[in-house]
């Protein structure tokens, strides 16, 4: 479900510990994403798609993204050129931030909250473009990819482990853009608020029953109270009241 969109952030504890997605959420570069998958695509002897489509098919692991878009398996071969293409494409785009990206980062900071970064991107690749955009040091750890492609819920919880001892009792708060992040939430317990300008498109989010807002403030703003809240009480309905003794009965003769 959407929620409108608020300038807030609140300000009152517990602090919260947020986890920050790249790609389409931080990173500003989903038009850049869709030029590399075309590029890939062309190498694969296939036609180009549009925006609403890569958000309509979009899924991780990215290998079975292809398969959607083919509408057959990759081969091993074909995956390991279009991994190839795609890394050096991006390459040559020069990282760019949601244009309320940083500001939210330093809000947050001096709110109390602390931060961490967690991507599928590779992990140089992510701390390169981080160092360039002169925002490494907001973050209290940063972890892309190391492995193979896989979904985000198979490293949340070692993202989560890693992190200092004094920022582990604080309740998580996952902010991204698709499925997978919330799916990787769920399966910690943690949080999570998505906004729809982002891989998943609006319609993939809400058919999931996921909590989203069109922007990235909003989804910031949202999470944060629903971490800072107080749990409601609920409401236990009082007893029916005795009914008053009426008058003793007659006694017939």
């Amino acid at each position: 479900m959407t929620h409108p969109t608020t300038d807030r952030l609140p300000q009152t504890p517990p602090y919260v510990h947020i986890v920050w997605d790249w790609n389409g959420t931080l990173k500003d570069d989903v038009g850049d994403l869709l030029d590399a998958v075309n590029h890939t695509l062309t190498g694969l002897r296939a036609a180009p798609i549009d925006l609403a489509t890569y958000q309509a098919k979009h899924t991780v692991p990215i290998r079975t993204f292809y398969d959607r878009l083919l509408n057959r398996p990759v081969t091993d071969g074909e995956w390991a050129q279009a991994q190839a293409d795609f890394a050096v494409f991006l390459r040559s785009r020069p990282p760019r931030l949601r244009p309320e990206a940083k500001q939210l980062l330093r809000q947050a900071t001096v709110l109390g909250h602390s931060q961490s970064l967690l991507s599928l991107y590779p992990h140089d690749v992510l701390v390169e473009e981080t160092d360039r955009l002169a925002i490494t040091g907001d973050f209290s750890r940063i972890d892309g990819r190391r492995g193979r492609d896989g979904t985000k819920a198979g490293v949340l919880a070692d993202h989560l482990a890693a992190l200092p001892d004094a920022l582990r009792s604080r309740p998580v708060l996952v902010i991204g853009d698709s499925v997978d992040d919330a799916r990787a939430a769920h399966a910690v317990g943690a949080r999570a608020v998505l906004h729809s300008g982002g891989l998943d498109s609006a319609h993939t989010l809400r058919r999931a029953g996921l909590t989203f807002t069109p922007t990235l403030e909003a989804a910031l703003a949202l999470g944060l109270r629903q971490c800072t809240s107080p749990p409601r009480r609920r409401h236990t309905p009082l007893a029916d009241p005795a009914p008053a003794p009426g008058p003793p009965p007659r006694r017939l003769h």
